[in-house]
């Protein structure tokens, strides 16, 4: 019934609204655009974030939100409507297809919308994905059908929602019907010379808002040609059974948090064609990336086009290495994982702490999220044993923790060139590394030849604490790992164990 109703509403959708030219949808996008110095696409919403606390799994017999959609149907008309019909992925292997019906006033979000995702050539007949984004409705809510693969997006008009309402179901799907995972991360490919043959290898990086997953992905590394970085993803890739990863994204959905002092973003954003969200713009037009007096979570829709260092593929060639991004003070700049199993029970800790910048009344607590990643719609569990299978069938693929905070106090900061130091050294291969029995992983003893205890001590977390005090907090963190891990429900106890 509910798939059918989608499609018998969007049937009616004059056929001039459905996939209208990207002209046509600034032309109608006009009204809620926001004048500023660049001339930019620029919207502010009333909601400024994922509305999780708003969010619905429906299940059989939901009687509340059975309701709700019953409501729904009653208030819109297919009349005031946009459809966008989109391809989810490149590769017909995992491409997916999506359904979108927006309201026509809000036509920014079908804007960016084109300008994020591969928009498809004729509308779906069979979708895989649905959604009904309703931002005039009296009320807010997120209902997430996964069994019919639709979400009702209603009273917000946040363009997140509107990505993630897609994105949400096509991991669902990667998971439950192709035996892979659908992850939040992002991708890129490295280009390094090895005995004079340049080879490609593949990365994807994790880590919570924060904690530089963005920055990571999009770093140059400061290599020069003919080695390089090709940036595939910054958000989420999927992974199917015999360990292929594949993008999903034409464009990036990019935080502006860090800008100007993030140049290369920057500089791509302000590239014609790009889509600016929640920025404030004072009342000359002029843009202050610094003010947060709307919302932190400041955004823009970038293009591949516009961003130095991307190619013309999404898709990884080859997984070969696996970055956690975490900040916490007892960890040292990077440690490299010894098992599957070990790379599973990180991905699943989805661990970072609290900063001043988020509660300065909570800083320093553990903040965690399984696999990095709010939207796993159930059985979280399953995800982790999962990435334990594919990790082991792949095999050869290095894991790494990398801390991209500080070591004892915010005097040892972790610079991101620093960072860039150890991780370079990590893929080229120019890591000594050896087993730290109290984290329980392997960490660096000498980086391109050189001692880390001797050239990087600021950042060896024993010589911040003391060897006994080191042991005791890494061993009241293993235990609190451990019972987050059983608390997660479902995740096998090869995993639990070896943290």
């Amino acid at each position: 019934m509910y798939k059918e109703r989608f499609l018998e509403f969007i049937s009616k959708v004059p056929e001039d609204q459905v996939n209208p030219s990207r002209d046509n949808l600034l032309e109608l996008s006009k009204p809620q655009m926001v004048p500023n110095e660049y001339g930019l696409p620029l919207f502010h919403t009333k909601i400024h974030a994922r509305s999780a606390a708003f969010t619905h799994i429906l299940a059989d017999g939901d009687k509340e939100n059975e309701e709700v959609i019953s409501k729904v149907y009653e208030l819109v008309k297919p009349e005031d409507f946009l459809v966008m019909h989109l391809h989810v992925g490149e590769n017909p292997k995992i491409r997916m297809n999506a359904s979108f019906a927006v309201y026509k006033k809000n036509a920014n979000v079908a804007l960016m919308l084109e300008r994020n995702f591969f928009v498809a050539d004729k509308p779906h007949e069979n979708p895989d994905i649905m959604t009904l984004y309703v931002p005039h409705y009296p009320e807010r809510r997120v209902i997430v059908d996964p069994k019919r693969r639709i979400t009702y997006v209603l009273g917000i008009d946040y363009y997140g929602e509107a990505k993630m309402s897609i994105l949400r179901m096509v991991m669902e799907i990667m998971r439950t019907d192709n035996h892979g995972l659908g992850v939040h991360a992002g991708s890129k490919v490295f280009k390094l010379n090895e005995e004079g043959e340049i080879v490609k290898k593949g990365m994807i990086i994790f880590g919570l808002s924060g904690t530089g997953k963005t920055t990571l992905t999009c770093h140059d590394h400061h290599l020069k040609d003919p080695e390089g970085v090709v940036i595939l993803q910054d958000d989420i890739v999927l992974i199917d059974s015999e360990t292929n990863v594949y993008g999903t994204e034409k464009g990036f959905y990019v935080k502006c948090d860090s800008f100007p002092e993030h140049k290369q973003l920057t500089e791509a954003t302000l590239k014609p064609g790009n889509i600016l969200e929640n920025v404030y713009v004072d009342e000359n037009g002029k843009i202050d990336w610094k003010n947060f007096s709307i919302t932190r979570n400041t955004r823009a829709i970038i293009s591949r086009e516009s961003l130095r260092g991307t190619g013309d593929f999404i898709d990884l060639p080859n997984l070969n290495f696996i970055l956690y991004n975490t900040r916490r003070p007892e960890l040292p700049p990077i440690g490299r994982l010894t098992s599957p199993e070990q790379s599973a029970a990180y991905y699943a800790l989805g661990e970072s702490i609290v900063t001043s910048a988020e509660d300065p009344s909570r800083v320093g607590e553990p903040r965690r999220v399984v696999g990095f990643d709010p939207f796993i719609i159930s059985n979280k569990g399953l995800n982790v044993n999962r990435m334990q299978e594919l990790i082991a069938k792949k095999g050869g693929v290095n894991s790494f923790v990398v801390n991209t905070g500080y070591v004892g106090d915010e005097s040892h900061n972790i610079g991101v060139d620093d960072t860039i130091y150890f991780i370079e050294a990590a893929i080229r291969g120019n890591i000594e590394w050896e087993f730290d029995e109290d984290l329980g992983y392997e960490v660096p003893k000498l980086i391109n030849g050189k001692s880390f205890k001797d050239e990087f001590g600021k950042f060896d977390p024993r010589q911040y604490f003391g060897a006994d005090e080191f042991k005791k907090r890494m061993e009241e963190l293993r235990k609190d790992r451990k019972e987050y891990l059983r608390s997660i429900g479902g995740i096998e106890e090869k995993i639990i164990e070896s943290v």
